[in-house]
């Protein structure tokens, strides 16, 4: 700031010395002092938004399984949490599919399995729990 224009308006008056007419919020140290001069209201300011600051410190997130966009380098409260909404969605989506699955009709194609020649009438291999539980069943029933 241009000091021309910082002290271009008389004489210097310390905070200290002047009284305000601000509200102080419900967050305020200085909710029952009469008459609080603009020191004590900046000293209150500054007081809450470092107590903001400490709060809403994300330093402490790992990338452990999400990852977050960064701005100036550094995690923002609001990419923060709408990462944990997106993840959110996903795991309610998940465990929708998983409640509303019955475990006989889960599709095991992609299960490691060697099915051997355990295969239906059709010589076609098992695509669900229950077709692979049935036909071993079948098999062991088979005299």
């Amino acid at each position: 700031m241009n000091n021309k224009i910082k002290y271009g308006c008389g004489d210097i008056t310390m905070a200290n010395c002047v009284s305000t007419e601000a509200v102080p919020n419900s967050q305020s140290t200085i909710l029952e002092v009469d008459c609080p001069s603009q020191y004590e209201v900046n000293e209150d300011i500054y007081s809450q938004l470092e107590d903001i600051w400490t709060e809403n410190d994300l330093e402490a997130l790992g990338n452990l399984c999400l990852s977050y966009t960064l701005i100036g380098g550094k995690k923002v409260v609001k990419n923060v949490l709408l990462k944990f909404e997106e993840k959110i969605c996903e795991l309610q989506e998940r465990i929708l599919e998983l409640e509303t699955t019955a475990i006989c009709s889960t599709n095991i194609t992609d299960c490691p399995f060697d099915f051997g020649t355990l295969t239906d009438a059709c010589d076609n291999q098992p695509q669900t729990l229950a077709e692979t539980i049935q036909l071993i069943l079948d098999t062991l029933n088979t005299p």
